[in-house]
């Protein structure tokens, strides 16, 4: 659409829809609920409330503003798009005057949810889904949100779930443990909520959790085998597409076992800002093997960084400088470049990569023109190197096929989206620091079963499953294995961390 050429997307759009295997439907993501700050160059004032963290609120109880926006999002939808996802939901409130609260701005949010799409004499609304996470910003907002308010008002309308918000850490120990009252929410009044736990916002918080966590090494040996195998994890997949009701959501970064980031390439004022909260992005999930390719990261390798270490430091110090600084880019850089006379910075061990001749000749010319361009060259080498494209001849066939399975099963088992029923069974089995989740669930007419026995934490387990499937295990199947587990028999099952076995039962 920036290009002017807009026919590009609606040719775009009509392609997914006749695509050879099946059609592809597309969803817009529709964030207006804040702009960027730069937005204050370029529209009037009347459309800004006033600062928020991620820049500017937007003005919805002004009438003008309010029509503005709606008929923008009518416009857009005019591309022909299926579907709309109503980003923050929880960001559009405003002052009531009569009753001196801050309240949600939920007739709006209705309203672009009911913004009817027109083509050639056809009309009909699109799909809606709601992020809301409401009471946000309260403290302890995680645990109070009820993720439900939309779809109360309108029950055709789905809410991400509480498992696929971005401060969901599934690559820390006790994660699932922890998550317990959530993972039975979404079993007993989840059939209208969004599941996984693999999206934009989830990776990227996974970027920024510190080293000194309880990370769960069962999931790997090095931190991106970690990172990628807790958010592509088998037993949580075959939980959330084998017996979960709601509607599964995967991220194609996460399925693709390719790293993902956040990217503000166009930030002339929070660009440093930003590069240096995603920092943590070359520990969790660039490799040494990686960054050495020659096709990745050449604007960096250019500025003098030619290892990963080098540049893994530099972003420590400069993450470091930037809080204890107050983000001023000047007191910054004067810091960093002081750190190349003495050698150390902070609470940083001494500075070994960066005393290194290209190094100390680029902390030595460090200015605020330089530190701005660094910023820009990180993101785009970034976002080079996030390419999904980049990653498909290194996938393991097996996760790649039991992956597709899983969809297909869920296709064939659409009574799966409904919430639990009175005969189904749904429990978590372990120790203190093993987490198994296991569960029965039968369609209305009671012809087909599904079970389930996911491993999601801790050290290898034998379940007796009579408890579960009963005595009986004549009419009991095994329909979808994890990859590398062999189930011989059913009477008991062995599974070791992120192993699942689905079964399946017909009378």
């Amino acid at each position: 659409l920036g290009s002017l050429r807009p026919d590009e997307v609606i040719d775009f759009i009509a392609t997914l829809h006749n695509f050879p295997t099946k059609p592809i439907k597309v969803i817009y993501d529709l964030v207006y609920g804040h702009a960027d700050n730069q937005s204050e160059l370029l529209i009037p004032r009347q459309f800004l409330k006033g600062p928020n963290m991620y820049g500017q609120d937007l003005n919805h109880q002004f009438p003008t503003v309010r029509a503005i926006l709606l008929e923008m999002q009518r416009r857009k939808i005019n591309d022909g798009v299926d579907g709309i996802r109503i980003d923050g939901g929880q960001d559009f409130r405003f002052f009531n005057p009569f009753s001196g609260r801050v309240e949600q701005d939920d007739a709006y949010l209705l309203a672009m949810s009911n913004v009817p799409q027109s083509i050639e004499g056809h009309q009909r609304l699109l799909f809606p889904i709601f992020e809301d996470g409401r009471p946000w910003p309260e403290e302890g907002w995680e645990e109070k949100s009820r993720y439900r308010e939309l779809i109360e008002l309108k029950p055709e309308s789905y809410q991400w779930g509480p498992l696929i918000f971005a401060h969901n850490t599934p690559t820390l120990k006790g994660f699932w443990q922890k998550k317990w009252s959530r993972v039975w929410e979404v079993m007993t009044i989840g059939d209208h909520w969004i599941t996984g736990c693999g999206n934009h916002d989830t990776l990227r918080r996974g970027n920024q959790i510190g080293l000194d966590q309880p990370i769960n090494w069962g999931l790997g040996k090095t931190l991106p085998e970690v990172f990628h195998q807790a958010y592509d994890n088998p037993a949580v997949s075959a939980w959330v597409y084998g017996l979960s009701p709601g509607l599964p959501m995967d991220f194609i970064n996460a399925t693709m076992r390719a790293p993902w980031m956040f990217f503000r390439n166009t930030d002339e004022q929070y660009g440093v800002k930003v590069v240096s909260e995603e920092i943590g992005f070359l520990a969790w999930q660039i490799t040494p093997e990686l960054y050495r390719k020659p096709q990745f990261f050449g604007r960096l390798k250019s500025l003098g960084f030619k290892q990963l270490k080098q540049l893994q430091e530099f972003g420590q110090a400069l993450n470091l400088a930037m809080i204890q600084q107050d983000y001023n880019l000047a007191e910054v850089v004067e810091v960093l470049r002081n750190s190349a006379e003495t050698h150390c910075f902070s609470s940083i061990a001494p500075l070994k990569e960066l005393m290194r001749g290209g190094m100390v000749r680029f902390l030595k010319k460090l200015d605020i023109d330089r530190l701005k361009n660094f910023a820009l060259l990180f993101m785009e080498d970034c976002y080079q190197v996030c390419n999904v494209h980049h990653y498909s001849s290194g996938l393991n066939p097996q996760q790649v096929e039991f992956n597709l399975n899983l969809r297909e099963f869920r296709r064939a088992h659409g009574w799966l989206a409904d919430n639990m029923r009175k005969n189904d069974c749904f429990m978590r089995i372990g120790e203190e620091e093993t987490t198994v989740f296991a569960g029965v669930r039968y369609a209305a007419d009671g012809t087909v079963g599904v079970g389930l026995i996911a491993h999601l934490e801790g050290e290898p387990l034998t379940i007796e499953t009579k408890d579960l499937l009963g005595e009986d295990l004549t009419q009991w199947s095994v329909a979808l294995t994890s990859p590398g587990l062999r189930v011989t028999q059913l009477d008991h099952i062995s599974l070791a961390m992120t192993q699942a076995v689905l079964l399946e039962w017909k009378c």
